[in-house]
């Protein structure tokens, strides 16, 4: 990716190149229209490219635009006008302030969100990349990958980098949400639409109004919603359920799966959801990335330890490590080892252990202090027994769902327990997701 600047957009930045050290290898500077049409031409390394045009230069955006299409290059074009916020131009044009840090806020809020998508493989360049243009754009876009591959943080920063960006964003995981209850959750109800609707309830869709919704595991959703949501996206209306009376919103839409998006949506809307697409490949395919995503997992947790100062069996467990739970398991697995020093099992089952006797001791001092505090009691080793239990037990399980990013299926899966216990375990011990 390439980024050209034309005319004098850096003014009043002061030091601009400094601040735009996320590209500059890549930034060419003109001050004639004739010489950066010339060079825009310019091989594999101009397929993508970010145009910024000063204010003397207006009037030209759209024979930019016209080029860039002409010529099948994939461009995003900004032009500095006295806005506060990034607007929406005309097809690929968008304009904000250059001056009063409108660039340079941009540049670094890019750079700070994009970031987090980490690694030095092809997959992770590429990524970085695409964001920035899939960002500026109002076609919606599906992800598919296995689970843990990054596919909601990926919205998550396109949006955060995007054009919207002050408005909401909120998802759906459409599997936790009973089939009867889908459809007013997206579009909303009036009082008396069913039993139960005692009041009126603004949907999803009304809530992120010129904003951007996730639609997670999208092949859960029940047929007939599917055509609802299919006409509400074609019209840019619907009506709540009960409601005679249309709403009118404005919502670019994401959606993932984990499963083949084709065996159990609709075709059309399909389609209509994948304008754009991204497929977030596992971690197993991108290796090259595991060292880099382990740093950072370190860091986030407060270490200064790097993965390069790991033993050398300990790196090869890492890497050789299948990862079926991709980089959700792999922050899983980074949290246990600088808590228990338990690194990953490798294809041949080693795991390497340094602090296997301290853990043993953990377990003897444990126990010791079960008895001593039991000794000075008057309740029965029953009674005690079953506290103790309980207590553990919570512990365990709510460790592991915020570990899981309360995951059920994953949770229930590490436990060897089935879902429904690990709900009534939830409703039991009052596990609320919202509270550390």
């Amino acid at each position: 990716m390439k980024i050209f600047f034309l005319g004098d957009p850096l003014k009043n930045m002061g030091e601009p190149l400094e601040h735009i050290d996320f590209f500059k290898e890549n930034v060419e500077i003109y001050d004639d229209m004739e010489k950066l049409l010339s060079n825009l031409s310019c091989g594999d390394k101009c397929k993508r490219v970010l145009i910024l045009v000063g204010r003397e230069h207006l009037s030209k955006s759209h024979v930019l635009r016209d080029y860039t299409i002409s010529h099948g290059i994939t461009a995003r074009i900004f032009v500095n006008k006295a806005d506060l916020t990034p607007k929406f131009e005309n097809g690929l044009i968008f304009s904000f302030d250059f001056g009063n840090g409108g660039l340079k806020d941009y540049i670094l809020n890019v750079k700070k969100h994009v970031s987090r998508l980490a690694g030095m493989s092809q997959f992770a360049r590429k990524l970085r990349e695409d964001l920035v243009f899939f960002a500026f754009s109002d076609s919606s876009l599906f992800l598919t990958g296995e689970t843990g591959t990054g596919k909601s943080m990926v919205a998550q920063i396109i949006h955060a980098i995007s054009h919207r960006r002050e408005s909401r964003f909120l998802e759906l995981n459409c599997a936790n949400v009973p089939e009867d209850l889908l459809e007013s959750e997206l579009f909303g109800h009036v009082k008396g639409a069913f039993t139960g609707a005692y009041g009126d309830k603004r949907g999803l869709l009304e809530e992120t109004n010129n904003g951007a919704l996730l639609l997670d595991e999208i092949g859960e959703m029940p047929q007939h919603v599917q055509s609802k949501l299919l006409i509400a996206m074609d019209n840019g209306k619907f009506l709540p359920l009960g409601s005679n009376k249309e709403v009118k919103v404005d919502v670019r839409f994401y959606s993932a799966t984990n499963q083949d998006p084709k065996r159990r949506m609709r075709p059309d809307l399909y389609h209509r959801l994948s304008e754009l697409k991204i497929e977030m490949i596992p971690l197993r395919e991108r290796r090259d990335d595991i060292p880099i995503l382990v740093n950072n997992f370190l860091t986030d947790v407060g270490y200064t330890i790097k993965f390069e100062d790991f033993p050398p069996e300990v790196q090869r467990a890492f890497l050789g490590h299948n990862y079926s739970g991709n980089v959700r398991e792999l922050r899983n697995i980074v949290t246990r080892f600088v808590e228990f020093s338990e690194s990953p099992e490798t294809e041949k089952g080693t795991k390497y252990d340094p602090n296997s006797f301290a853990k043993t001791e953990l377990t003897e001092r444990f126990v010791e202090s079960m008895v001593d505090l039991y000794m000075a009691q008057s309740e029965p080793l029953k009674d005690m027994m079953n506290k103790l239990h309980a207590r553990l037990e919570k512990e365990i399980v709510k460790k592991v769902l915020q570990l899981s990013h309360w995951n059920k299926e994953e949770v229930a899966k590490k436990l060897s327990l089935s879902r429904r216990t690990i709900d009534n375990m939830i409703k039991k011990y009052h596990l609320d997701r919202r509270n550390k």
